[in-house]
């Protein structure tokens, strides 16, 4: 059975244009166009699996060809052709009417642009900052990962990714699945350092990912990974330009801290967001979220009651509600929701 399909982000200035969604054999697709306060669109890809994983791409449409070359290069172009004509339609209809989209006064310096996505309300707003901060410190382009990633097996069920890059890249890293076997990511989930590219160890079967990525701008790159203290979510920024290493790599290298950072804070963005919308939906109160943190800490319901001062039939009573509410087969399962919605640590 696939599992469905959960928005992840809560946005209240922004404004659905289009909305689209196509089952094509057994994948399906899930196209979105949205306006910020701002006046500017973003495309939103959502893309389910057959095998349940999720790859939702963010695509600024603030370049005129950017939504003609993602369109283009999408391996479900010819099934979508309608809805990339409409979306571009309804763009179009956005730039007539469009009286002059908001000037934004942004800060020169890239730690005070860093210091603002805090407040950023939707991922367009934290698009115009990650590139402002990226060009500044040495790179040309950039993608970041959002990755949910499964406790017990290491896998990856849920990718975010803002495209801060050639549109099309990412369309043939997903179709291809290089995903499955990219070194960039694996050293991401195990290590926090930042480290350049030429530092990772590359497996011969990896020269095909390469070698694309070189002709989309990945020619000399810098990983930075964040991690949660749930280790549900790990963010992953990836910055890269086209000039040779490891001068290209200097470049970059020299920026590790600023751009660390950046990734830490575009991470802390995500867990907010996903703890503010966790709240509303599941509306658990201290006690239950008490009872989440024990357990998921390994403590029994003996412990549990001890703890909350009550018997172990309350704790257990305590226990079916939170399993109502998170719509979950027993608490264990429910404490895993709650730590990968950001409301436990």
């Amino acid at each position: 059975m696939q599992k469905p399909v959960v928005d992840r982000t809560v946005d209240f200035s922004r404004q659905i244009l289009f909305e689209a969604d196509v089952q094509i054999a057994r994948d399906r697709v899930v196209l979105r166009l949205w306006r910020n306060s701002d006046a500017l669109c973003v495309l939103e890809r959502r893309l389910v699996r057959s095998d349940a994983v999720v790859w939702t791409q963010i695509l600024s449409l603030e370049d005129d060809d950017a939504l003609a070359e993602f369109a283009s290069a999408d391996p479900y172009g010819d099934h979508l052709r309608a809805q990339y004509q409409s979306v571009d339609r309804e763009r179009r209809e956005q730039i007539h009417h469009q009286t002059g989209r908001k000037a934004r006064n942004r800060p020169v310096a890239p730690v005070e642009e860093i210091g603002l996505i805090d407040a950023c309300s939707n991922e367009a707003e934290l698009m115009t900052i990650a590139g402002g901060v990226v060009s500044q410190l040495g790179g040309e382009s950039y993608v970041y990962h959002w990755l949910r990633v499964d406790e017990k097996t290491g896998t990856v069920d849920e990718y975010r990714s803002l495209v801060g890059c050639h549109p099309a890249w990412l369309h043939k890293y997903i179709s291809r699945l290089w995903y499955r076997r990219d070194p960039f990511l694996d050293y991401a989930k195990r290590n926090a350092a930042p480290t350049v590219g030429s530092r990772i160890d590359l497996a011969n079967d990896d020269d095909s990912l390469i070698s694309h990525a070189v002709e989309y701008g990945f020619r000399s790159s810098l990983v930075c990974p964040a991690h949660s203290r749930s280790n549900a979510w790990v963010g992953v920024l990836q910055v890269s330009n086209e000039q040779m290493r490891p001068k290209g790599e200097d470049a970059l290298w020299k920026h590790r801290v600023l751009l660390r950072a950046l990734a830490l804070a575009l991470l802390d963005w995500h867990l907010a967001t996903l703890r503010h919308e966790a709240t509303n939906l599941f509306n658990l109160d201290q006690r239950e979220l008490a009872a989440l943190r024990m357990v998921r800490a390994g403590r029994t319901a003996l412990n549990v009651a001890d703890s909350l001062g009550v018997s172990e039939r309350t704790a257990y009573a305590i226990f079916r509600k939170i399993n109502e509410k998170l719509g979950a087969p027993h608490i264990t399962k429910a404490a895993e929701t709650a730590a990968a919605s950001g409301l436990i640590e």
